[in-house]
């Protein structure tokens, strides 16, 4: 019997481990899956994290980062948007079907939108909504983001990579021009668009879910630190850094989130011998805030 899932939690790592455990759960029922995050960004399987957005940036405004066990691009979450996904068999899957029903979720909202390209539905050349699609043996899931009254400038800053020059055999994510459904209709909100998909999807059969009632074992592996930052591709960055006694720039190799090679260089009329310094950076985890930090330090205890 077909299902519609709604999460109470706004935990995304909670909620991309409970997507994961209902699309290993799968049978030849459509099940649908409606949920909502917490300020987040949801990165591709394959993605560099450094080339996807500002980790700075997201640490001083609280926002997480999510690796999702599916590949496209990187996707911002708020409370302003609200994400779905159709689970079933790869059997019976239907994608057409799949997207016959978003739009004609909706339409029920009174816009007619067109899907564009390969994973995007668009509103007078504008993006709302962004789709993805993963399979795992005979499971199947279909899933994407609808943008109804997102944070767009906190969008926009949050998926700007910080990196003066980087490198990456990653797979980058395409930015488009997108649009809240609130900006073209001002009525529009998130709990008329579930409305609208339990209306379209037609199904009376309705279950809530969250940290009590439902088990997520992979809400722990998501947030940690391999799962996060060594699954990044290899990849090449230039940093630079003005001070007061001049520029320093840093290249740096890395692979699997570790520091392979480093090179220091500053155009200071004082001499600094970053040999040391650079030997000692070599197999440490790459992150751009420390390794500043690891400078400055031995800038400062340097004679």
């Amino acid at each position: 019997m077909k299902k519609i899932i709604i999460s109470n939690e706004f935990d995304p790592y909670f909620n991309i481990a409970a997507e994961h455990q209902l699309f290993l759960d799968s049978d030849e029922d459509i099940h649908l899956f409606l949920w909502q995050n917490d300020a987040s960004i949801i990165i591709g399987r394959n993605q560099n994290i450094y080339a996807e957005c500002d980790l700075v940036y997201l640490k001083e405004h609280d926002i997480k980062v999510v690796r999702r066990f599916s590949g496209g691009g990187a996707v911002y979450h708020d409370k302003g948007n609200i994400n779905f996904t159709f689970i079933t068999k790869e059997k019976v899957s239907n994608q057409v079907k799949f997207i016959e029903l978003i739009q004609a979720t909706i339409a029920k909202l009174g816009i007619d939108c067109e899907f564009s390209g390969k994973n995007d539905l668009l509103y007078k050349n504008q993006k709302f909504s962004g789709h993805a699609y993963y399979t795992d043996g005979d499971n199947y899931m279909y899933h994407g983001t609808i943008l109804v009254n997102v944070n767009l400038e906190q969008l926009e800053k949050a998926l700007t990579p910080s990196m003066l020059k980087l490198q990456s055999k990653g797979i980058a994510s395409v930015r488009n021009r997108v649009v809240n459904l609130s900006s073209i209709h001002s009525d529009i909100t998130i709990e008329k668009v579930i409305q609208a998909f339990i209306e379209t999807f037609d199904c009376k059969n309705i279950e809530y879910i969250d940290k009590t009632n439902f088990k997520a074992p992979l809400e722990q592996m998501l947030s940690s630190y391999d799962w996060l930052y060594a699954q990044s591709p290899k990849f090449d960055i230039e940093l630079e850094r003005r001070y007061s006694f001049g520029n320093v720039s840093i290249h740096i190799s890395a692979s699997d989130g570790m520091i392979q090679s480093t090179k220091i260089n500053t155009d200071s009329l004082h001499l600094y011998d970053f040999k040391s310094c650079e030997d000692k950076l070599l197999g440490k985890c790459f992150s751009e805030q420390a390794l500043w930090e690891y400078i400055e330090q031995y800038i400062a205890n340097s004679p």
